[in-house]
């Protein structure tokens, strides 16, 4: 397995590298503080050509592969961890499923909008409930001719309340629990679909999380009736994917700056780089830092090749959840009262670490995914 990046992921890594510190990072203090959806930073990722990077050109997209997009979110991460995650929840929650699942006309009516940055695509699965299809009021859909009709309420929707394209989990058979749960594409401006309230978050502030009703809302089935389950896996091990590769963009920022501090900070006669405790805090944070990457790039690889990639997704996940709090909680250590303290980034990190790893809110842990994958 050869981890070697080719001169052409190169240049797109530098390039994403460029557009984070020229435009994503002189905002992302405000919107961090705000709570501000980044628009302006979303049409410049449109114009970048990295709304549908990994998507084929006859949809829209560049025709790259999925290792340009891991890439590409791990640099942008760097400067503002909201931005890549608005990203990442438009390729992989959203344009995703309807490239894998959808019919051709509704390939060719989404994702072309999609790929251009012409419409925002957004995720609703979660309930106010133990799981999806068992809450009070779990999102029924009935059908209706040709179409569906929607109705219930959604919890924690990804991009809610500023997306176009909303895919949306429903039951259709009532009798089944969740492997009665079908995908279905909603446009965000049908009637009957409104934003209940905005959730706010520790972290990834940037990225509109919200509570959104469906009342007689018309949506189109995306692949079979019955078949969300089965896909809501692929799904999250996608976007586990895609937000480990911002959680080490975010550990990578975390390393970098601590070690500048330590060179820099003097305490007893000298930088406090010199102390052991300090070094062995900055070795750790290289190592969770580097063993995420390769993680995540293992992972990348079996997409690339078409094997199945959900167990090994979900090992991913697992791992970077824990090994990128590490870092960051040892970079707010490296750092003192600083670190802890709203005058540096360090403790914005912490915020945005841990909201990567809980941004789908989907009953789907990892731990669960593993164990049913060894046990079956």
């Amino acid at each position: 397995m050869d981890f070697n990046l080719t001169d052409e992921q190169q240049m797109l890594k530098q390039s994403a590298r460029d557009f984070g510190k020229k435009h994503l990072e002189p905002l992302s203090l405000e919107i961090d503080h705000k709570s501000i959806f980044p628009a302006s930073n979303i049409k410049k990722l449109a114009k970048m050509d990295f709304m549908g990077l990994f998507y084929p050109d006859e949809y829209g997209g560049l025709g790259m592969d999925f290792l340009s997009y891991i890439l590409i979110l791990e640099e942008l991460s760097r400067y503002c961890a909201s931005t890549a995650a608005v990203l990442a929840a438009h390729c992989s929650l959203a344009a995703y499923p309807i490239y894998k699942w959808g019919s051709e006309e509704q390939k060719t009516t989404y994702l072309p909008m999609l790929c251009l940055g012409e419409k925002l695509g957004g995720f609703a699965l979660a309930e106010p409930g133990d799981a999806p299809a068992y809450a009070p009021d779990k999102v029924v859909a009935t059908k209706d001719g040709e179409t569906y009709r929607l109705n219930g309420k959604k919890y924690y929707v990804s991009n809610g309340g500023v997306a176009d394209i909303y895919i949306v989990f429903a039951v259709t058979d009532p009798t089944a629990g969740m492997k009665g749960l079908s995908a279905f594409v909603v446009e965000g401006n049908t009637s009957g679909v409104t934003t209940d309230k905005y959730i706010e978050k520790m972290g990834l502030r940037g990225m509109p999380t919200t509570e959104m009703a469906f009342d007689n809302a018309k949506a189109s089935l995306l692949g079979t009736l019955n078949q969300g389950s089965a896909m809501i896996q692929e799904i999250l091990a996608c976007a586990g994917v895609a937000f480990g590769a911002i959680a080490t963009g975010i550990c990578q920022t975390a390393l970098e700056a601590s070690i500048k501090y330590a060179k820099e900070r003097v305490q007893f006669g000298g930088p406090i780089a010199r102390l052991q405790a300090v070094q062995w805090m900055l070795a750790d944070m290289a190592a969770n830092t580097h063993l995420s990457r390769l993680a995540i790039y293992q992972t990348v690889n079996l997409f690339e090749e078409g094997k199945s990639f959900i167990t090994e997704a979900a090992i991913t996940r697992m791992f970077v959840a824990k090994a990128s709090v590490d870092v960051c909680m040892q970079a707010v250590q490296v750092h003192g009262g600083y670190g802890y303290s709203k005058e540096m980034i360090i403790e914005r990190l912490l915020r945005d670490v841990k909201g990567t790893m809980v941004s789908e809110n989907s009953s789907e842990f990892p731990q669960a995914v593993i164990a049913g994958n060894l046990l079956r």
